[in-house]
């Protein structure tokens, strides 16, 4: 990867901080943790990678090398058990202050294997005020030989003087026929159409193959003459609620963009279901209903009455399309 032999080069002069950032999907945060295990390499190979087999390697690829930490939400962490019932409190979803408390005491000592000492937060963003002002302690004074790299997808969500300490790593979306080679390589079908559904991002592609057969289910009942929200709502409580505020966000602005400019960007497989559709769309309408699921998508996570929630977008979606023949 050409952002990993870049990387590579840095290795002799190292900022402190690194902000290792680009879309939802495109791997940054794969990219970072390749990185840290290089620098944690006891044999590192030409062009940015690790070797895989020094005793380095092997702790890394166990979790459990004494010079990485790995900060993320709770939410993130692979559970080593299965939840039980006496297990039923909420994960949090923020990178909690407690455990940038946690990680000084941990930079308060030496390196352990004499060299360099890597800390990886994912995804940045997900520090609250007073969390990133607990970081921002460690930038401001850096601990020798330490780097901290912060992984996002919206640097913009990150205070001004965390990003003023750190180097900057964009992450572009891959080459549109290297990504769908890379997926046909992972036995994914329809790389090409899941990869339009993406933005071209290969993870978020792989992921949306997972949910496939519900939502082509979806996009066929939303270009239905007769679209039946009550039914609809049904099929989606099936699926996670982000994923189907997503689909549905797609969907209405390939509608929009089809009556605007004649040109669809994510459903290329669909195209005279969308025509067919458009055509009973009033675009002011469509902008409208694009504002609220952009709303709704803060919402998903953690609807209060899921059930309520699907129906609420899917009445105002078939006002959508039947408004625009009134």
């Amino acid at each position: 990867m050409k952002q990993l032999a870049q990387l590579a080069e840095l290795r002799a002069r190292l900022p402190h901080a690194l902000l290792v950032h680009g879309r939802e999907g495109v791997g940054q945060f794969e990219l970072a943790m390749a990185f840290a295990q290089f620098l944690l390499c006891e044999k590192p190979a030409p062009g940015g990678r690790a070797c895989e087999r020094c005793s380095a390697c092997t702790w890394f690829g166990q979790g459990n090398h004494p010079d990485f930490r790995l900060l993320q939400p709770e939410s993130m962490a692979a559970d080593e058990e299965s939840e039980t019932a006496a297990d039923s409190k909420k994960k949090s979803d923020q990178i909690r202050i407690e455990q940038v408390r946690d990680l000084q005491r941990f930079l308060a000592v030496g390196t352990h294997r004499g060299g360099l000492r890597v800390i990886v937060l994912h995804p940045a963003d997900a520090m609250n005020v007073s969390t990133q002002n607990a970081v921002l302690k460690s930038l401001e004074e850096p601990p020798p030989d330490t780097l901290f790299l912060l992984v996002t997808s919206f640097p913009h969500r990150l205070r001004p003087t965390i990003r003023s300490r750190c180097q900057g790593i964009a992450v572009p979306i891959p080459d549109r026929d290297q990504a769908a080679r890379w997926l046909k390589d992972q036995r994914i079908e329809n790389p090409e159409s899941l990869l339009a559904l993406a933005g071209g991002a290969p993870l978020s592609a792989m992921r949306l193959s997972e949910t496939e057969p519900v939502r082509r289910r979806l996009i066929a009942q939303l270009g239905e003459p007769r679209f039946d929200p009550v039914a609809v709502t049904e099929h989606c409580l099936g699926a996670e609620p982000g994923e189907v505020v997503a689909w549905l966000q797609r969907w209405v602005y390939d509608l929009l963009s089809l009556r605007l400019t004649g040109r669809l960007r994510y459903h290329l497989a669909d195209e005279q279901g969308v025509r067919a559709t458009a055509a009973r769309c009033d675009p002011a309408r469509a902008v409208a209903l694009l504002h609220r699921l952009a709303k709704a998508r803060s919402l998903a996570q953690h609807p209060l009455n899921p059930r309520l929630f699907f129906e609420d977008l899917l009445i105002q979606y078939q006002e959508l399309i039947v408004g625009g023949n009134r």
